[in-house]
Parts: structure tokens; C-alpha cells; sequence
């Protein structure tokens, strides 16, 4: 596929996603009182936060004992059932946006993470290209609709990965700065250790204890354990979750609920999975293949190994994107473009889906698919544009 084939597709397809998104903003609560609620997902962070710069971080972790209203988001009168089940120094993050208005928040919120996550992009593979790729990209639009946090991390794991080999210290900030949601970043430890990223390890290490230890500082040891609580909680709740709430979900212990299989079975298979991925993950650090297989590799395993991932967590298959496509330039069969759209597509066909309560695991085959195949060509040969 080439440069120009992708620019044409990204453009067209960036065009849709974007008038799509413009009818869906028009017709909210943003524009008109009574209308839909929009990034409610949004409404949280900046109710949160906005409850800890009060002084009340604890009761964050309480939120999802009561029904609680978004106060001041959107002129949200339901009672909205939620969760916060971020660990305390997540609200340093959000923390420069709490002053703000509800839509002015969002707005910065989503920009600045957008510039983080689109320039991880870019510096990856420099090409403008890749900026129509990103355009036309139904994962950025998904998290743009829900304002949730896909472009920070994101961002950070591109960032991360891209200083790696030359900027070591400067890829472990980024990786610990991602610590706010450790499910995404639980194999990047073992991939550290298996790289021999002694440099990397370490950074990552100090930015994750100076920032819990910040939190405690700022916040108590009440606010840590009330995080814990709230964790044991958010278990249980995805074990009695509802088909509604498990379509949102794209992990395989979601897939096997779905199905009707029992939370034993669910946890079984996730378990099955989550070793298989970093058995093979421990291999191909451990051994010389090109890096942008690796980084594939570790974005795909991330996205499969843990039972709570969410829809607008698949922003991540774009720095997958990134790193594979620029270990194929010149070397790519007709199977792998295939592959890459199809990925591509992936984040929208889960949204539609999920609202048309279709229990087809699109994300989980299609994370299968991708990673039996980088997985493969890892072992015939060591790319050399990695």
C-alpha cells in the first residue's frame, strides 16, 4: 500500500469520523439542555479531581456505593453509577484541569493528550502519512466521543518505546508516568528485565515511587486505602457485570462471559492467555529480532493480557501500527496490508457492536490474528528497520 493510497484513505475515512462526531457534539447536552449526555466518561475525571482538590480524595473511592450526579458537568440530573479506581497520584495528572470549566476541560484535556499521543506517532515514523493515517483512525475518534484517557497512555507508551534505545531515562519517565493504570503496563516490567533496559527499569522504577510517594504525602495512607478497596470492589463488580457492561470490555475473560461461560471458566482462559503472551514475550526479548517486532509484539500482548480492557484502550493499536509498519518497508507480503487495515478498523467495529449488543469478539480474534503473526515473522528473520 502506498503513501499516497494511505493519505487518500485516512482522508476520506478521517472526513466520515468527523462528521459523525460533529453530529453527535451538536446534538448533546453542550449544545442544547435536554439533549444526549456526551463524554460522560469526561464528567468523571473532572468530578473527581474536582472532589480532591476539596480536600475529599478518599470519598473519590466511594463512588461507586451511591448513584452519584456529575455537579456542574453537562447539567447532568440522572443519578450516573460509576467507579474511580485510579490510584491517588492519577489526580496530579488532572489536577491543572479542575479550575476549569466543564467544556473548556475537556477541551484542553483532550488536546493536550491528543498532541501527546499524535507526536509519539509522528516522531515514530515521520511521514505525512502517517498524520492521515492517524486522522482516519477509528480509535482516536472513539476516545475523542468518550473523553477518556486512550491518548494519554497512548501517547506515553509511544513516547516510551521511541527513547527507549537512545534516551533510556527519559522512556522510563514515560513508562512510570503510565503506572496510573497498571493493567496496560503489567508486561512491561518482564520485557524490561528480559531486554536487559537496566537504565529504563530504573528510571521507571524511581518515577513510580516518587509519585506514590507524593500521593501519600499530598493524600495519606487513607487515600491509598481506600484505592485498594475500591479495586477489591471493581473485582467483584466485573464478576456479576451484565452483558451491557462485559460488551465494553475487550478482553477474553469478557469474550467467555459473554458467551455464557462462568467467571471461573472466564478467568481460567484469561490466566491461559496472559501466560501464553508473556512466555513469548520473555522469548523474543530475550532474543535478536528487531526491535519494532518487539515493541509490536509488547503493544498487542498488552492490549490481550489483562481481563479489564476497554474499548478506548484499542488508541494503543495505533503505536502497534507505527512500529510494525516500519519494520515492513520494502518487506511487507499482501497479507500484512490486509492485516493493518483490518486493525485499523478494528475500534469502530467493537463501538457498533456494542450498541447493536452483538456478542462478536472482533478486538480479541483480531489481537489474536495480529500477534500469531508478528509473532511469526519475528521468528524467520530479524527485520533491520527496527
Amino acid at each position: 500500500m502506498t503513501a499516497r493510497r494511505v493519505s487518500l484513505y485516512g482522508a476520506v475515512f478521517g472526513l466520515f469520523f468527523l462528521i459523525l462526531y460533529g453530529r453527535e457534539l451538536y446534538g448533546s447536552r453542550w449544545f442544547h439542555p435536554g439533549g444526549k449526555p456526551l463524554f460522560l466518561d469526561y464528567g468523571v475525571f473532572w468530578t473527581m479531581v474536582r472532589l480532591a482538590a476539596q480536600g475529599q480524595a478518599k470519598s473519590a473511592y466511594l463512588a461507586d456505593l451511591v448513584g452519584q450526579h456529575l455537579v456542574g458537568f453537562l447539567d447532568q440530573r440522572e443519578s450516573v453509577t460509576f467507579g474511580w479506581f485510579y490510584p491517588p497520584y492519577f489526580f496530579f495528572y488532572l489536577y491543572p484541569f479542575s479550575g476549569l470549566t466543564a467544556l473548556v476541560s475537556y477541551g484542553c484535556f483532550m488536546g493536550l493528550s491528543a498532541a501527546l499521543f499524535c507526536s509519539g506517532i509522528y516522531v515514530t515514523w515521520p511521514s505525512r502519512a502517517t498524520l492521515w493515517a492517524l486522522f482516519g483512525f477509528s480509535g482516536l475518534w472513539l476516545n475523542l466521543n468518550f473523553g477518556q484517557n486512550g491518548f494519554l497512555t497512548a501517547g506515553l507508551v509511544a513516547w516510551g518505546l521511541y527513547w527507549l534505545e537512545k534516551k533510556p531515562i527519559l522512556a522510563g519517565i514515560a513508562l512510570g508516568l503510565l503506572s496510573f493504570k497498571p493493567q496496560l503496563g503489567v508486561l512491561f516490567p518482564l520485557v524490561l528485565v528480559a531486554g536487559r533496559e537496566w537504565r529504563c527499569l530504573i528510571s521507571a522504577t524511581v518515577t513510580v515511587c516518587f509519585l506514590v510517594l507524593t500521593s501519600l504525602l499530598v493524600y495519606g495512607t487513607e487515600a491509598w486505602m481506600a484505592w485498594a478497596q475500591a479495586l477489591l470492589r471493581a473485582h467483584q463488580e466485573l464478576g456479576q457485570a451484565g452483558l451491557e457492561h462485559l460488551l465494553k470490555v475487550t478482553s477474553y475473560y469478557s469474550w467467555v462471559r459473554q458467551w455464557g461461560g462462568s467467571q471461573t471458566g472466564a478467568e481460567m482462559v484469561q490466566g491461559g492467555m496472559a501466560g501464553m503472551v508473556a512466555w513469548c514475550l520473555w522469548k523474543v526479548w530475550r532474543s535478536p529480532v528487531a526491535r519494532s517486532s518487539k515493541y509490536a509484539l509488547l503493544i498487542l500482548g498488552s492490549l490481550m493480557v489483562s481481563p479489564y480492557v476497554l474499548q478506548y484502550d484499542l488508541t494503543w493499536l495505533a503505536v502497534w501500527g507505527v512500529w510494525w509498519g516500519r519494520g515492513l518497508v520494502g518487506k511487507s507480503q499482501p497479507v500484512e496490508k490486509t492485516l493493518m487495515v483490518m486493525v485499523w478498523v478494528v475500534p469502530a467495529l467493537t463501538y457498533v457492536t456494542t450498541h447493536r449488543n452483538w456478542t462478536l469478539p472482533i478486538a480479541q480474534l483480531s489481537l489474536m490474528a495480529a500477534f500469531w503473526w508478528v509473532w511469526r515473522r519475528s521468528q524467520e528473520t530479524s527485520l533491520p528497520n527496527g
